[in-house]
């Protein structure tokens, strides 16, 4: 059995940090496929379902994305279990005195929060000049944005 001389473990160890590097990776990779997730950039128009962490799936229409955040519609449509698809023109925002909740017309998160709902990829539309109001006056105010960076 051939013995490891000491100039030889820093190279090992690179092998190993490789090695380790390349399984995290692939685990990574298998983890994105098996929860369905898109590798595909966020982009404008663009219909997802999200988890907001209440028990129950909502639906989210992306406004706008920048460089710290993204500009969504969160539609107050509650579903038990993840919707594949829905058809947008049942797509609701509701009024304050709705008994069954309202969604929220312009909301900004950071990619970090966005991505902790875990959204699913749906369909695509288009950003109507009036759902960008909201979006408008918080650019207008300089505002800010819900979540961690």
């Amino acid at each position: 059995m051939e013995r490891t001389s000491a100039s030889r473990l820093p190279f090992i160890a690179d092998e190993l940090g490789v090695m380790r590097n390349l399984v995290a990776s692939i685990l990574a990779a298998v983890g994105l496929v098996a929860c369905g997730a898109k590798s595909e950039p966020v982009k404008a128009g663009a219909i997802y379902s999200v988890d907001g962490g209440k028990g129950y799936f909502q639906v989210a229409k992306v406004l706008a994305v920048t460089k710290m955040g993204v500009h969504i519609r969160l539609y107050k449509n509650q579903f038990e279990s993840r919707p594949a698809s829905v058809d947008v023109g049942s797509l609701k925002l509701g009024k304050i005195q709705d008994r069954d909740g309202l969604g929220i017309g312009h909301l900004p998160l950071t990619h970090r929060a966005f991505a902790e709902w875990r959204p699913q990829y749906m369909a695509a539309s288009t950003v109507q000049p009036d759902e960008l109001d909201g979006y408008h006056e918080w650019e207008s105010a300089q505002g800010g944005y819900f979540g961690s960076q």
